[in-house]
């Protein structure tokens, strides 16, 4: 059984100007290792990120856990859970 899953992420950060803030915010996630981050401009200057963020599965609720820990984060305002794989 694989003992990891790669999960992405949309996420909409709540300052449109201080996107690398949230880059870097995003980064220091310690749920999990994040892959990638990419913008996904979707119009009028708004921003969404995609984040691939591997998770070990060994663990105990590690995917709620990574997908918690982004909503907490403080420049983001908004997260959904888009796709998932198996590693």
């Amino acid at each position: 059984m694989p003992d990891k899953s790669f999960i992405i992420y949309k996420v909409t950060p709540k300052d449109m100007e201080k996107l690398e803030e949230t880059k870097k915010e995003i980064q220091t996630l310690k749920s999990g290792e994040v892959k990638d981050i990419k913008d996904d401009p979707i119009g009028f200057g708004i921003v969404i990120l995609k984040v691939g963020v591997i998770v070990n599965e060994k663990e105990e609720n590690a995917m709620e856990k990574a997908t918690k820990e982004l909503e907490e984060m403080a420049t983001i305002e908004e997260v959904e859970q888009i796709g998932m794989t198996l590693l």
